[in-house]
């Protein structure tokens, strides 16, 4: 579900105008997170640590206004929930599988769901299906990837987040993560990745 956001009482209408007339109004930031104690929660209830990143991320986006934006039909709406969209594959597979799982319940309740719910998929795409009300979350985890852009990024009103990262490495006793956000800057400020980052991180010393 969503609403119409109404641009000419919108607080955001110039910002928003600005990027408008970008060909590209999409910027990519980098930042490291410190997994230490999602790498501890993992192992005590042995659940996979990408599952429980992509819950822990979503949360973090939820919770924050800008990030339930997008544009439908030439429109500015806000989504009542954002949903969870992400790569996958086997150890013995070498192409991958895209899923579409609602953003639900507790994170072991998700975890376990959406778990099961791709055991199995053959086809490219699975789950909810084509929907805008996502964010697309993808992950190299052999690499220590410092920065991971997107394709497909040549349409200024696509407004879905785009969320990476590489393999985690130790500093000095303490597990890093380097994580990608792509943002279409007509919707997020450099202040709503910061937030994003800040939130977070909160959530994964919480666990």
């Amino acid at each position: 579900m969503y609403k119409t956001i109404d641009i000419e009482n919108w607080d955001r209408r110039e910002i928003y105008e600005f990027y408008s007339g970008k060909r590209l109004p999409h910027y990519v930031v980098a930042a490291n997170v410190d997994v230490t104690k999602l790498l501890e929660y993992k192992r005590r209830n042995g659940v996979s640590f990408y599952l429980s990143l992509i819950y822990l991320a979503s949360e973090a986006l939820n919770s924050i206004e800008n990030f339930h934006l997008r544009i439908v039909d030439g429109k500015v709406v806000r989504y009542d929930r954002i949903e969870t969209n992400f790569t996958h594959k086997r150890a013995d597979e070498q192409l991958f599988h895209c899923y579409t799982a609602p953003f639900e319940g507790t994170l072991l309740e998700y975890v376990e769901k959406t778990s099961k719910a791709i055991i199995g998929q053959t086809s490219f795409l699975g789950g909810l299906g084509d929907i805008s009300n996502v964010v697309y979350y993808s992950c190299a985890p052999s690499l220590d990837a410092t920065c991971i852009t997107n394709p497909g990024m040549e349409n200024p009103d696509d407004a879905i987040p785009r969320v990476n990262w590489g393999g985690y490495i130790e500093h000095d006793g303490r597990w890093k993560l380097n994580i990608s956000f792509t943002a279409n800057h007509r919707f997020i400020d450099g202040y709503h990745i910061g937030l994003f980052f800040k939130r977070l991180q909160q959530l994964i010393d919480k666990l």
